[in-house]
């Protein structure tokens, strides 16, 4: 009798999962927009999720309301929204399937009667039990959300916290966390002190790549973890070699973020000055799908006033014959204007709501849909106040 191969059943679910996703985004579709027509029938709105209800909803932010109640979400949150012109545009990447997860980065587009357009950058990662979705996290430019969704829904002004933060949730309650407790939302695979001034964008050379040329999945796992470690050796030298020649790293925000960010050590000068302790870095299982490392990152730190710096990361780095060729991060950008910007030349500089899309967050997009824009309840025949 012939021998049969073995039968991968964690990429076969891994796949049930992305099929999943795609079919109910494409169920959701067709359900994009009201009729504009008197007496038609019902319509069912839907959400980014395209039908998916995790139990638990976490985004890498500060809650901009007071408490969870719908009612206090729609005070802060229905402002823009609700003088839309239309449906949201969303443009989705390429999924990335991995284990119990998928991960996908996205963008969206609403353009609003007041002249600006809500433009965020997005990447989250999707949890599956069983066959179904119970978590997402999700990461964006919180920054960007504060401008446009802040002025018109009166979100409350930050100041630094002096405490572990908490991040934004809905869905299912979780046990209370001690005030002086760090929260994490994903299994830690490592933790490191990192010293702040190595944060900074590397100086790639022509060093050999650390594994070799040629990476098969739990290569480039290590990969990734070998560049944590070097990083927190503290040898800038040891972590150049991970990175190619004209090595690119995107921060989804508006400046000193984005595409052509000031240099990261020039971003995170503030937190190497004012640092009153270790910079205490946790990070995730990498997730790994063709080329693609995917990776979550928690940072806290106290610093010489009080207060903290506690951020939230997820990066996807692209790998090309062994090397870092462009790393997309996604993180808590308010957070960095809040507590960082203080002490910082870009700190003073006032960012405008802006009245155009900016450059996509996106390498490739896999699917772009139309889903109906949260809190705009107006009859599409009824003018604007």
């Amino acid at each position: 009798m012939t021998a049969q191969p073995e039968h991968d059943t964690t990429a076969d679910l891994a796949e049930q999962h992305r099929q999943l996703v795609l079919s109910k985004r494409a169920a959701s579709q067709l359900q994009s927009l009201p009729s504009a027509l008197p007496d038609a029938p019902a319509f069912e709105i839907q959400n980014p999720l395209g039908g998916l209800m995790p139990q638990f909803l976490t985004t890498a932010v500060d809650p901009p309301a007071k408490s969870g109640d719908p009612v206090d979400f729609a005070k802060v949150a229905a402002g823009f929204p609700s003088q839309a012109l239309g449906p949201t545009f969303i443009s989705y990447g390429p999924m990335l399937a991995d284990r119990d997860l998928v991960f996908e980065e996205w963008e969206s587009q609403i353009y609003g009667a007041n002249g600006t357009v809500y433009n965020n950058q997005y990447c989250w990662l999707l949890r599956f039990e069983q066959g179904n979705v119970v978590e997402m996290r999700e990461y964006n430019d919180s920054h960007h959300a504060a401008l446009i969704f802040g002025t018109l829904g009166n979100w409350p002004k930050l100041t630094p916290p002096t405490q572990p933060r908490r991040r934004s949730r809905k869905g299912a309650p979780v046990p209370p966390i001690p005030d002086d407790q760090l929260e994490t939302v994903f299994a830690i695979n490592e933790e490191h002190v990192v010293d702040p001034r190595m944060l900074r964008d590397p100086t790639p050379g022509d060093d050999p790549a650390p594994l070799g040329n040629e990476l098969e999945k739990e290569d480039l796992k290590k990969l990734v973890r070998l560049l944590r470690h070097a990083r927190a050796s503290g040898n800038q030298e040891r972590v150049n070699a991970f990175y190619a020649q004209g090595f690119r790293h995107f921060i989804a925000g508006h400046p000193p973020f984005g595409w052509d960010h000031l240099p990261l050590g020039e971003i995170y000068a503030p937190l190497a000055e004012h640092i009153d302790g270790p910079l205490q870095m946790r990070f995730s299982e990498p997730l790994v799908e063709g080329n693609r490392v995917v990776e979550e990152v928690d940072s806290f730190a106290r610093l010489d006033d009080g207060t903290v710096y506690n951020n939230w990361h997820c990066l996807v780095h692209e790998i090309r014959n062994g090397k870092i060729v462009q790393t997309r991060e996604y993180m808590d950008t308010r957070h960095v204007w809040v507590v960082l910007g203080r002490w910082a030349k870009w700190g003073q500089q006032k960012v405008e709501a802006p009245s155009r899309p900016r450059r996509s967050n996106l390498q490739g997009i896999a699917s772009t849909i139309q889903t109906p824009t949260f809190f705009l309840d107006l009859d599409r025949w009824t003018p604007f106040s």
